[in-house]
């Protein structure tokens, strides 16, 4: 096998690797009608919204320990903390999925790991010692298992669609730089394949042209013989 064709059946592997790859089509459904950045999109909107208010009736509220806006009592940093972080996250998740950029969604990411994370324990505490340390009845045990349970459940559902959009970003960019990548690979290896084209009829009629000159036919016998002589 020559160098030519070994640089030419290594230049169609790639090729048909490439190929291969670009046919991998991300999958992009969300849920009913939903793409995944509709979807994405959706769900820092409604979270920004659900925080919002949530963190608005925390400060207008009389009815918890800790106190509101209406008792007078000073709200605690961490309480300030979680609200800007949650909500910081989540428009980060919004402008990254307008801007398909995968890396604004990685905070959002991670910071609802931590949140389901503390969720589970919190679900396990309650089944563990829910009737006895926290000295709830059965409809309270219950009820707030189950409102805990659809709360995480949900989370759970939110994360696995933003973690998917995200692959598929960064799949769908590797699949734009394949072309690039392909036509570099094409022009190295053109540069590598030897000339093997036929001569010309020029080198053909110069190569005749050239010709060693005709030697000299050898002697006769008496000639050779007086010479020895």
């Amino acid at each position: 096998m020559s160098a030519g064709e070994l640089v030419a059946l290594i230049q169609g592997l790639l090729q048909s690797r490439n190929c291969h790859k670009m046919e991998v089509s991300p999958e992009n459904s969300c849920c009913f009608c939903l793409t995944l950045r509709s979807g994405t999109i959706l769900i820092g909107i409604g979270n920004c919204l659900l925080y919002l208010c949530m963190f608005t009736w925390y400060l207008t509220s009389s009815t918890i320990d800790t106190g509101g806006l209406r008792d007078g009592l000073d709200i605690t940093n961490l309480d300030i903390s979680i609200f800007f972080v949650k909500t910081l996250v989540n428009i980060l998740l919004v402008v990254g999925a307008v801007k398909r950029t995968p890396s604004l969604t990685l905070p959002w990411l991670c910071a609802n790991a931590v949140s389901m994370m503390i969720a589970m324990v919190f679900i396990g505490f309650t089944i563990l010692f829910g009737t006895t340390k926290l000295s709830l009845n059965y409809n309270e045990y219950v009820t707030s298992l189950i409102i805990m349970g659809m709360v995480t459940g949900i989370n759970v559902f939110c994360w696995i669609v933003v973690f998917t959009f995200r692959n598929n970003l960064i799949m769908e960019a590797q699949i734009e730089r394949i072309p690039s990548e392909m036509a570099v690979n094409n022009q190295q290896s053109s540069t590598l394949i030897p000339n093997t084209s036929s001569p010309s009829y020029n080198e053909i009629e110069g190569y005749k042209e050239c010709k060693p000159p005709p030697e000299d036919s050898p002697p006769e016998y008496e000639e050779a013989v007086s010479i020895s002589m």
